[in-house]
């Protein structure tokens, strides 16, 4: 199995930052993807997998071992069953899951990642999240393919099993519904509108940078006085609400800038390097923490670091 050498990995990312991977493969089925680990192990290699490159911040001097590009895609539909691979692009899925006149997966609109990732992260938007959709995860775990149903996974708010061990996801099946094809169509067509208006799409950025806060003991509710009522009521406060009222808008470090658009959305405004955007990450940390007493945490996942 022949490797690429020193490729770069601002390629690879919706960020367009990051410097070389030492070896580089794009595996294009669960087969590749399986041989390309066994060949890291075998040579005692670090390797990391991406699927669409978002969500993630990959380190200026890049990665010192395996990136495989996770390319594993295909979708078989059963009814309101679909089955598709690790590496299936998420839009690609929303889209052909309308074709085939199924709903529920329209929230998913506009995220540009894989569906490992998804999965991974538990990603979600617009009151949807993957969870509400997977049935079953099919995984590699020591060096054996097995069947994880949704209960063995440990969904949580942009959380699952597989941030904490060695899972390698193959494939996903999910559960969907019979639907009205143009009303999914319209409701799609006004999510990424939504999405236009109120996120900056034209510049390269991870998405959202942090996650939003869990209304829970730890947030003292006296620091938060001028709080809307409706995140009250759903026990979460976004993010961006939170860098908003401090005003950090437009502020700039190196070639990062928190965009004037979406407040938990940081963009590669010129160049920007991945150490511009780590001083940005902990600048806004650090007000949010010194204004609310409220701890961030980063969506983004650090490669590389």
């Amino acid at each position: 199995m022949l490797f690429k050498i020193n490729e770069p990995l601002s390629k690879y990312t919706t960020f367009k930052i990051g410097g070389d991977a030492k070896y580089f493969f794009i595996a294009k089925s669960s087969d590749e993807l399986i041989k390309a680990i066994n060949e890291a192990k075998k040579k005692k290699l670090n390797y990391i997998i991406l699927g669409g490159g978002s969500n993630i911040l990959v380190s200026d001097s890049g990665f010192d071992g395996l990136v495989i590009i996770n390319k594993n895609d295909g979708i078989k539909f059963q009814k309101e069953k679909v089955i598709a691979g690790s590496g299936t692009i998420l839009m690609n899925l929303v889209h052909k899951s309308i074709e085939k006149g199924l709903t529920g997966l329209e929230w998913a609109v506009g995220i540009p990642g894989t569906l490992g990732g998804a999965v991974r992260g538990n990603a979600g938007a617009y009151r949807g999240q993957t969870s509400d959709n997977v049935s079953k995860v099919e995984v590699l775990r020591n060096d054996k393919k097995i069947i994880l149903d949704k209960k063995d996974c440990s969904f949580g708010y942009r959380q699952s099993i597989f941030q904490n061990n060695k899972d390698l996801i193959l494939s996903v099946e999910l559960k969907l519904k019979a639907g009205d094809r143009a009303e999914s169509e319209k409701k799609i067509e006004k999510l990424l509108e939504d999405r236009k208006n109120k996120q900056p799409l034209e510049f390269p950025s991870a998405g959202s940078v942090f996650k939003n806060v869990l209304i829970d003991d730890n947030v003292n509710l006296n620091k938060l006085r001028n709080l809307p009522r409706e995140y009250l009521e759903y026990k979460k406060i976004p993010a961006a609400w939170l860098i908003d009222t401090l005003d950090l808008k437009g502020k700039t470090i190196g070639g990062a800038q928190v965009s004037s658009k979406h407040a938990n959305f940081i963009i590669n405004l010129d160049k920007a390097t991945a150490n511009d955007v780590l001083q940005l990450i902990s600048y806004i940390k650090m007000k949010v923490r010194d204004k609310y007493n409220i701890e961030l945490m980063e969506e983004v996942e650090y490669i590389g670091f």
